[in-house]
């Protein structure tokens, strides 16, 4: 079995193919929406469950290669091969891999570039389970199973974190200062202080940190200032 990469892509505005209409298209088509994609679905036929996705673009149209390369194609980011024939999802395959565009084939995933997790979404954090394309059905279980584990606690934790972290690197110069304090926003003590306290409470310890921090790099700053 191949070693994977995973990676998360911001496909926001991010024009993306799905050749194919059936059930297996629908979800992939709900995923990238999701991820605010630009989607288009090329299929002579179409789920009853597109109807319901007015935001995708539909051609009813057999896959010719013009779809990737012709004079109304998008510069795809991503292609999935989708349809019910193992050929035709071969050549969108080969198309794709000649123009250097990323195709996912979902009837035979070890033979594409890449697959598509299962995907749970918990607030800020999205968990992605992959097992190599050797059992979706198993890795979208055990998706389900993690989500259902999550830590709430640390789920307000990262949602808090992601303004305190701005902060942070605007406001701290010294490199090794700022990453204590982003330590020290994602400590256990953080942590306690949201579950035990709630939030105002861990806005005052940041905001406490957060001057320490400011104070200790103006002293560190003075303390390198060369002497005239």
């Amino acid at each position: 079995m191949d070693e994977l990469y995973p990676i998360f892509l911001r496909l926001n505005a991010k024009p993306v193919l799905i050749v194919g209409g059936g059930a297996v298209a629908l979800r992939k088509a709900e995923g990238l929406l999701a991820a605010g994609a630009l989607v288009t679905v090329v299929s002579m036929d179409f789920h009853a469950g597109f109807a319901s996705l007015p935001a995708v673009q539909r051609i009813t149209a057999a896959y010719e290669p013009a779809h990737l390369v012709g004079a109304e194609a998008l510069r795809w980011v991503l292609v999935f091969a989708a349809t019910n024939n193992r050929q035709v999802n071969a050549r969108i395959y080969s198309d794709s891999n000649a123009l250097g565009i990323l195709c996912c084939r979902c009837d035979m995933p070890q033979d594409g570039d890449f697959i598509g997790p299962a995907v749970k979404r918990c607030g800020p954090v999205t968990l992605a389970v992959g097992s190599a394309g050797a059992s979706p059905g198993l890795a979208g279980e055990l998706a389900r199973q993690l989500a259902q584990s999550m830590d709430t606690a640390i789920l307000r934790q990262i949602q808090l974190s992601a303004r305190w972290r701005q902060h942070a690197m605007e406001r701290i110069p010294d490199g090794e200062l700022r990453r204590n304090l982003l330590r020290r926003i994602s400590s256990k003590l953080m942590r306690d202080t949201i579950e035990q306290a709630g939030d105002a409470e861990a806005e005052k310890l940041f905001q406490q940190w957060l001057t320490e921090s400011m104070n200790a790099a103006t002293v560190a700053g003075h303390a390198t200032e060369p002497r005239v």
